[in-house]
């Protein structure tokens, strides 16, 4: 499983980082996050696959950020689209489907993937202390 999850956290950095490119107009509130999301996945993805032993620590710190963040990043965005139709109405049909797509993109890798990896790191045995 180890690899496994390395190899899915590389995904989700990549997907997200190229997916902070490909989103038009660059917005810090989205940029901020998901740039420390990517950036966990990927330290924790190193730690994985070279089978270093600080690799489940890492797993542990970049699920609970990544959940975290993401579930924060899907909120704010669920919450701006129920703003922008209060306002806009029915202009603003297109941009609520951009952005219920960008959401339903980000649930697998920022929502899903953390917590499968929180339930599999809770069945793990405790490592021994030093």
């Amino acid at each position: 499983m180890r690899v496994t999850f390395g190899v899915l956290n590389v995904l989700a950095a990549l997907v997200l980082l190229v997916g902070l490119f490909v989103v038009q107009p660059r917005f810090w509130a989205l940029d901020a996050p998901l740039s420390v999301i990517a950036l966990v996945e990927l330290i924790s993805a190193v730690g994985l696959l070279a089978k270093l032993p600080w690799a489940l620590r890492a797993l542990t710190v970049s699920a609970w950020v990544t959940f975290v963040l993401g579930l924060l990043v899907v909120s704010l965005i669920i919450i701006t689209m129920g703003f922008l139709r209060g306002i806009h109405g029915d202009f603003g049909t297109a941009a609520l489907a951009v952005s219920g797509l960008i959401v339903a993109l980000l649930v697998p890798y920022t929502v899903v993937l953390p917590g499968l990896q929180l339930l599999w790191l809770k069945r793990q045995p405790a490592e021994p202390r030093p």
